[in-house]
């Protein structure tokens, strides 16, 4: 089947152009993180159960936009304090957004509208409702006061934040793969070569076979390291941190009864069943959904899209004020 790739699509969501969306998908990455939900926050480590008391359970939303609307303002602050107006579209010439700068008494965490005397009830509600989504995934969020802050981000780590993912799920797709499944042999070269995460790197560079060798060598220790990097962010954003890479100091999390339970769910598969990526694909990407509910399982050509899909977003945002 034809690869779907997320820039052939026009109706791409603002918030894939935004390092939150990749906090998100880290965090849903992690296996503690999934299991601190199921656990409704029983866990020993102070840090890992800050972040569920604010970011909740991410595994009950059906979209990332039906989070985002729910809970972004709690954890990264009022989506209302910098808003481009000229962006707002109200589905009415008779309901406006008024920029705060511009009413009397404004205060910056509050919208303020002019509505016609004239317009429905009904209209009305359309409109605001229609304003409302439009802020909470347009805003721009002031960070000062908010719980959880983005770190600072290299320029140019931004390519980064998106192999090291894909990466990551990559990795879990094979594994999991069929036998039979030619993915089930991918090594770290073909893995590379699929994410096209070649870098400068080449492994067709004119030379003897020995250089050859050499090269492919080479990108196998990059995706090696990207894998390292998915790894390092995951940890990170367990704690509360990202885009962040430092090393998170080892803490007692769970009981042993716990302990034991995770690790059965681990290697169960009830943790990342064969074809995860599908669910994260509609998690994040719903707009490019591809539905293999008619077959018995997921494809091998499905699961490669989905991967490709999140490849292909944009990275060249990230990290912008």
């Amino acid at each position: 089947m034809k690869n779907i790739l997320i820039h052939e699509a026009e109706t791409t969501p603002d918030i894939c152009k935004t390092l939150y969306f990749w906090w998100i998908a880290y965090l849903r990455c992690s296996a503690d993180y999934w299991w601190i939900c199921k656990e409704d926050g029983r866990c020993e480590d102070e840090r890992l159960h800050r972040v569920w008391k604010y970011f909740g359970n991410i595994f009950e939303y059906s979209t990332l936009l039906h989070y985002w609307q729910e809970r972004a303002h709690e954890l990264f602050d009022s989506p209302q304090q910098s808003l481009d107006f000229a962006q707002i579209h109200p589905e009415t010439a008779s309901m406006a957004v008024l920029d705060p700068n511009t009413v009397f008494g404004s205060s910056v965490d509050k919208l303020y509208f002019s509505v016609d005397r004239s317009l429905s009830r009904e209209d009305a509600i359309n409109a605001f409702q229609t304003i409302w989504d439009q802020a909470l995934i347009r805003g721009k969020r002031y960070t000062q006061d908010a719980p959880f802050q983005l770190n600072k981000l290299d320029p140019k780590s931004r390519t980064t934040i998106v192999d090291a993912y894909c990466a990551n799920v990559i990795e879990d797709a094979c594994g999991k793969s069929y036998p039979h499944e030619p993915i089930h042999r991918w090594g770290g070269y073909e893995k590379a070569k699929f994410l096209n995460i070649l870098g400068k790197l080449s492994s067709t560079a004119m030379g003897t076979v020995a250089l050859a060798q050499k090269s492919q060598d080479r990108i196998r220790a990059l995706f090696c390291s990207k894998k390292t990097t998915a790894q390092q962010l995951i940890a990170n954003a367990e704690i509360g941190l990202f885009p962040c890479r430092a090393l998170v100091p080892v803490t007692r999390r769970w009981t042993r009864l716990q302990t034991r339970r995770l690790k059965h769910a681990i290697s169960s598969h009830e943790w990342r069943p064969r074809g995860w990526i599908l669910g994260e694909h509609r998690f994040f990407l719903p707009h490019l959904d591809f539905s293999s509910a008619a077959r018995a399982g997921p494809s091998r050509g499905d699961v490669l899209s989905a991967v490709q899909n999140f490849s292909a977003l944009d990275s060249s945002q990230l990290g912008k004020p």
